[in-house]
């Protein structure tokens, strides 16, 4: 008991380490490890893998705060949009076919992550990314709902869209789009955790056990996306977000006969 406690651990501080180092959601990690190694059932790993992506993200979230990494005013209508995209995600998973959309999701993140590297992950100089006019509200409010809907439909976190979003749209660098998908992050992940209780699903103790490792690994993922060069940073995202598109049409092809 004592050494799958310890390896709990140790896993969610990987996952945290990537939530900390690129601002996304330390599900990708976790999700599979508990399927695959502990033998959990698909929703019960999703449900109990928000508990530690909310403690994750909280804990990134002070690094990218403490370094002035972070668009406060950007994060509130990202995050009514995430909570809204959530909700309808959560009710239309059931009613759509989801290997076709995983398939082209997956599409986009490639070429999101070639974007991200023609952009360099620099962001645009001439942008002002802190100053929120009524129509960069309005599209904040629709990526937003884009962020949850997928995370919703994949059971993936938010931030392996909104990351990209922030920087090829909004003219972010990679560490301020990071430090923004954590600010908005860790609540819509820690409410999900919340709804899906209801339902008996989430496993907050094992939560809280995989978070303690989770963010101690945030710290110093964050830590290290604050020193290391942009380039370097914005090369290791774009490697992310193409291991990730892989995996989803993977399995998206693999489970095209299937009713779902």
């Amino acid at each position: 008991m004592a050494s799958a406690g310890g390896r709990d651990i140790g896993v969610g501080a990987g996952a945290g380490l990537a939530s900390g180092l690129f601002g996304v959601g330390g599900g990708l990690v976790l999700v599979p490890y508990l399927v695959l190694v502990r033998g959990w059932e698909q929703k019960r790993a999703q449900a109990t893998s928000l508990v530690m992506v909310a403690m994750a993200a909280t804990a990134g979230l002070v690094g990218y705060a403490l370094a002035d990494s972070v668009a406060w005013l950007a994060a509130v209508p990202i995050l009514a949009g995430g909570l809204t995209g959530a909700v309808l995600g959560s009710a239309l998973v059931k009613r759509l076919r989801s290997w076709i959309l995983q398939v082209a999701f997956s599409a986009i993140l490639v070429i999101a992550a070639v974007r991200l590297l023609v952009a360099g992950g620099t962001g645009d100089p001439s942008a002002d990314p802190r100053a929120v006019t009524l129509g960069l509200a309005l599209a904040y409010l629709a990526s937003g709902v884009a962020m949850g809907l997928l995370s919703a439909l994949f059971g993936i976190g938010g931030g392996i869209l909104l990351v990209p979003l922030l920087v090829a749209l909004f003219g972010y660098d990679q560490r301020l789009a990071a430090g923004t998908s954590l600010a908005v992050m860790g609540l819509i992940a820690l409410i999900g955790a919340l709804r899906q209780s209801r339902q008996g699903m989430t496993d907050w103790r094992a939560g809280a056990l995989l978070g303690v490792g989770g963010m101690a690994g945030a710290l110093v993922g964050a830590r290290v996306a604050l020193i290391l060069p942009l380039a370097v940073l914005t090369w290791l995202f774009a490697a992310l977000l193409v291991i990730v598109a892989m995996r989803l049409a993977v399995t998206g092809w693999r489970g095209r006969h299937s009713t779902a």
